[in-house]
């Protein structure tokens, strides 16, 4: 495993192998000095007995003694001396012993009154090297040792530290992942039972958090799920209450301006006055209660979409008199372009949303330009409305798609908004499976744009066109 690979050469070189080294040299410089100490031993013993014969010679003034030979080869028996010699000025040799093998040993002797002499021992150095070799012999016998002990310690390091990180590891990679590991009982140090008690332990608390958790999830997932079904109950209760208000009130109104319709033909001029704020109070009232109503059947989900090939000239055409007149009124020149498009999709409510986004960009262009653009995206249609109104800053531009926002205070009175039609062009983006884009700074105007996909080549020769006109509503 990874651990062995890494830890147990690291160990061994840091621990073990310092160890070893520093006991290998000692045991190499006390073979070293050993063998030295045996050959110092056999010099000093034969200068020692050189000496002493050539001090019993000078005594004798260098008269030649055999006995003395003799008796110095017999006591240097157990030092291994063989020969003696004793060389006399006139060239006359004197020895005892027979020569063999081994070191010789020197020393001069000046007579009195004589030429100078000189005395030689040889001794048997076979005993030395033996002894030397049996040094190195148990010198290598115990680096022999030294090394065995290396390897056993590596061994053990193996066995009692590595495997049980080993299993810690283990055990920490299977925690980690969330799965609950399988500790053995073999025998460990103190310490690795205690670390393997505590990954025990670990693990039991992570499968207990683990099931409080799954618990808390289920109990959120409960919760979760209720607060979802009582938020679509109010959804649909708030739906279906604003439908019904809606219904039951435009019919009032709509009797109300008939009313005050009938009623302004014979008034005077204050009374047609007080007429006229009646009827734009009617108007409005009817304006938020349709709107409203829009906005409740596209929450309540009640819009079924039915897509159909048409071209983008149906579509401008679809509330083009109304646009014509809105654009009148706030003195707004509006432009058509790229009417030759073929476009897929539900036209009534593409038609619808753009109608929002076209009235939206009239109202924010008092006596400017607006343009609605059909062009070219791809594979997609891009529907824009372009206006050169005061503009969007970045921080407003999620705000405006909510209900009810006006970001000009005071201008909703001269406008006769509410704040509501990009809340509905969003809502009917989203049906036609699509997203309103919005590309505006303050000071250059606002372009909104959606897009649409393109009508299939075999739908244009197909499909005949004025089936798309046949289901659109009429112009409110």
């Amino acid at each position: 495993m990874e651990p062995r690979a890494h830890v147990l050469p690291r160990l061994f070189i840091d621990v073990v192998l310092p160890s070893t080294i520093a006991a290998l040299a000692l045991i190499l410089a006390l073979c070293v000095q050993q063998t030295h100490n045996l050959a110092e031993r056999v010099d000093a013993t034969a200068s020692l007995r050189l000496a002493r014969l050539a001090g019993e010679l000078d005594a004798t003034n260098g008269a030649p003694s055999q006995a003395t030979l003799d008796r110095t080869l017999l006591e240097g028996k157990e030092d291994r001396v063989v020969r003696v010699e004793w060389h006399s000025p006139d060239g006359t040799l004197w020895s005892s012993g027979t020569a063999g093998n081994g070191a010789t040993y020197r020393s001069e002797v000046q007579p009195h009154g004589s030429a100078s002499s000189w005395v030689s021992m040889q001794v048997d150095t076979r005993p030395l090297h033996q002894a030397q070799a049996m040094v190195w012999l148990l010198g290598a016998l115990c680096a022999t040792g030294v090394l065995v002990l290396a390897w056993l310690a590596r061994v053990s390091i193996r066995h009692r530290v590595l495997e049980p990180l080993s299993q810690v590891r283990y055990a920490v990679h299977e925690l980690v992942n969330a799965r609950h590991p399988q500790l053995d009982n073999t025998p460990a140090a103190t310490e690795f039972i205690e670390l393997r008690k505590s990954l025990q332990r670990l693990s039991e608390l992570q499968d207990e958090q683990r099931r409080d958790w799954s618990a808390m999830q289920h109990d959120n997932a409960v919760e979760a799920l209720d607060r979802l079904r009582q938020s679509q109950a109010a959804t649909r209760s708030k739906s279906q209450f604003i439908a019904l208000v809606s219904h039951h009130f435009r019919q009032p109104l709509q009797a109300l301006e008939l009313f005050a319709a009938g009623l302004d033909q014979n008034a005077s001029q204050e009374q047609q006055s007080l007429f006229q704020q009646m009827r734009n109070s009617i108007a409005s009232m009817t304006r938020l209660l349709d709107a409203l109503l829009e906005i409740s059947r596209l929450d309540a989900g009640v819009i079924a979409v039915k897509p159909v090939g048409f071209t983008a000239a149906e579509l401008f055409m679809r509330d083009r008199t109304s646009l014509n007149h809105e654009a009148v009124q706030h003195q707004v020149t509006l432009t058509w372009r790229g009417s030759h498009h073929q476009l897929h999709g539900d036209a009534d409510v593409a038609a619808s949303l753009l109608y929002q986004l076209a009235s939206n960009a009239i109202a924010n262009a008092p006596a400017g330009r607006v343009l609605i653009a059909a062009r070219r995206r791809g594979q997609s249609i891009r529907i824009e409305v372009r206006d050169n109104g005061p503009g969007i800053a970045v921080i407003h531009q999620q705000r405006i798609f909510e209900e009810f926002v006006q970001l000009q205070a005071g201008e909703s009175e001269r406008r006769g908004g509410y704040g509501l039609g990009l809340a509905i062009a969003e809502r009917l983006a989203r049906l036609l499976g699509t997203r309103i884009g919005l590309r505006s700074e303050p000071g250059s105007g606002s372009t909104f744009w959606f897009d649409l996909p393109r009508m299939p080549v075999m739908e244009r020769h197909s499909s005949p066109q004025k089936q798309a006109t046949a289901t659109w509503r009429q112009a409110s």
